[in-house]
């Protein structure tokens, strides 16, 4: 008789110190509580659901206020059990469950499929708080994702390539969500993402190209974080000719490639649409506005093929009196 009731001992020990010592989730503000009290027969009324306040506590029936914020449910459970003691030496065990984690929540934001508020007993890393929430949209831009947080009574803006990270597959260093973060997933400005129609696996070529009306169009490297503008400038800005409300971004995939159009004149005067950053093997074509013929084109053409002739025939005289 004497194991049974050593081994009985043991149980409501267990259970009174928390059935699970692993358990580390700490009780926060607004988290509710559901608190039932054992045995049942003789303390059932005191059964009930609390929310934690503002200031951290709960309040309970016999007891009056007690401190609920930063305990585990097992520590708050043992705490509960030594209180109400005082008041009822029948009740032997408190059993504490958290049914709303509303002290661990995150606001998701812009293009998923299922925007809103999420409570989470831990807090997962983005790209799981961004699949619970029913994945990003077809236009999303994972490039641009922003984390705005709190801090001190400050505001502080972190921005994520997520895209980035799923291409490197590497997921280790992406930012650590915490409670009360608001993300917010943008639409990307150009339709469909260009991140979409470019596929996840597509690697290329560290270079781009460039064509049409700007003063050095070919092949260029493509430095990092370099934006359609910056590539522009880059080949010598655009020739007097050119159309900048049609400029063409062509982006190269892996069985295919899809064309983004710019109003880069539209971009000078509102800023909009966004900033495009370009990617490997991407294809700027800068086109000549409809009125430039080929003889308004001339100067254009004409003038550096005079130039390198000039220079190649003074060269070439330079050679052979060096010869004679």
């Amino acid at each position: 008789m004497r194991i049974y009731s050593f081994i009985l001992f043991l149980i409501l020990a267990f259970q009174v110190n928390g059935s699970c010592q692993e358990d580390q989730y700490r009780i926060g503000i607004d988290d509710i509580l559901s608190i039932s009290f054992w045995p049942e027969e003789q303390v059932a009324d005191l059964n009930t659901v609390v929310r934690v306040t503002e200031d951290g506590m709960i309040t309970l029936p016999v007891i009056g206020n007690i401190k609920a914020e930063g305990y585990t449910t097992s520590e708050l459970a043992k705490i509960i059990v030594e209180e109400i003691s005082i008041f009822n030496t029948g009740c032997s065990q408190v059993t504490v469950i958290v049914t709303e984690y509303n002290s661990q929540t995150v606001v998701l934001t812009g293009a998923v499929n299922n925007p809103d508020e999420y409570h989470f007993e831990r807090i997962p890393n983005l790209l799981e708080v961004i699949r619970q929430a029913g994945g990003a949209a077809p236009t999303a831009d994972l490039s641009d994702v922003t984390i705005v947080r709190q801090v001190d009574g400050k505001v502080e803006v972190i921005n994520v390539d997520l895209l980035k990270h799923l291409r490197d597959g590497d997921l280790s260093d992406i930012p650590v969500l915490k409670a009360k973060d608001l993300i917010n997933v943008p639409e990307s400005p150009y339709g469909l993402t260009s991140e979409v129609l470019r596929g996840k696996i597509f690697k290329g070529k560290n270079i781009y190209y460039i064509y049409g009306a700007v003063n050095a169009p070919g092949i260029k490297t493509l430095s990092e974080d370099i934006e359609l503008v910056d590539a522009i400038a880059d080949a010598g800005g655009v020739t007097a000719g050119a159309d900048l409300e049609n400029v063409r971004v062509v982006l190269k995939d892996v069985r295919y490639s899809s064309v983004l159009n710019f109003d880069l004149k539209k971009y000078s005067e509102t800023g909009r649409p966004a900033r495009y950053r370009l990617h490997p093997e991407d294809t700027i074509i800068v086109p000549y506005r409809p009125d430039q013929t080929f003889w308004s084109r001339m100067p254009e053409i004409i003038v550096p093929a005079l130039v390198t002739a000039v220079i190649t025939t003074i060269a070439t005289a330079i050679i052979v009196d060096a010869t004679n």
